[in-house]
């Protein structure tokens, strides 16, 4: 497996803060049958103030990172990409190579939690232009998206790639995420999944445990799909929608009279 969406690299962001726990992370990744990790340091965010960000620092940090997994008889290669957090600059910052992934097609970007952003379709339809596919970041997190769902489909419509949290399968960020994520695995809009592990406690990898959940509300042709985008954007391939016809009408129906009912959006 490849986990796409992680903050492993210790010191470097609100990761791990030293490299004991980055390998305590990895271990349990490992366990999961993870075998390629891609870190995605956080950049430009607002918490980054301070932060090195440089390239030669940050795969500096990686090698050294990659040497101790190897030292400790880890099975995980590590790769290096970035979470940018949306500002309207993405263009001119683009040619930065630890900004886009899968051989430059694909830039994974987060927006602000609780304000939906004004102006970004034209600065993302810029680095369309430029060959770059825009990957957002766990949009069933925004408070937006949890109110106007629907917003997503012209997101897909614009040719936007949707990550989400593993963590959102699984509850992490409460009930109403979890809700909207599931409407979003109903009607197809989710294109790859990733850990966003962060730490060795409560934000660690789950990576196949939330597969293993989607499994059982879906099929396992819909996990193998998210799994082979997860490799297509390594390999700067294309990232296929999932069609929302893999769930079958009784196992949402579950879902509909277990949680989905439960929350008001």
């Amino acid at each position: 497996m490849i986990d796409f969406h992680n903050h492993v690299l210790p010191n470097v962001d609100d990761g791990p803060q030293f490299i004991d726990e980055s390998l305590d992370m990895l271990r349990c990744a490992s366990k999961q049958g993870i075998k390629k990790v891609i870190n995605t340091v956080h950049f430009q965010h607002p918490k980054m103030e301070n932060k090195n960000v440089d390239n030669k620092y940050l795969l500096n940090q990686l090698d050294i990172l990659q040497k101790a997994i190897n030292d400790n008889n880890i099975d995980i290669e590590l790769y290096l990409a970035a979470e940018v957090f949306y500002l309207p600059n993405l263009v001119e910052i683009s040619s930065n190579p630890i900004l886009t992934i899968g051989l430059g097609k694909y830039m994974l970007i987060e927006f602000t939690t609780n304000i939906y952003p004004t102006g970004f379709e034209n600065i993302l339809f810029d680095l369309q232009i430029k060959g770059i596919t825009p990957i957002i970041a766990h949009p069933e997190r925004y408070r937006f998206i949890q109110k106007d769902i629907k917003i997503l489909e012209s997101w897909l419509d614009k040719g936007y790639i949707l990550q989400v949290d593993a963590g959102s399968v699984l509850g992490s960020f409460g009930l109403k995420t979890k809700g909207i994520t599931l409407k979003m695995i109903k009607n197809g809009f989710i294109h790859l999944m990733g850990s966003d592990a962060h730490n060795n406690k409560k934000r660690n990898f789950c990576l196949s445990d939330a597969y293993d959940e989607v499994a059982k509300l879906t099929s396992i042709d819909f996990v193998n799909m998210l799994k082979q985008n997860s490799s297509n954007l390594l390999d700067g391939k294309k990232i296929e929608k999932i069609s929302s016809n893999i769930m079958t009408e009784n196992k949402f129906s579950y879902l509909k009279e277990k949680i989905i009912n439960r929350l008001k959006f």
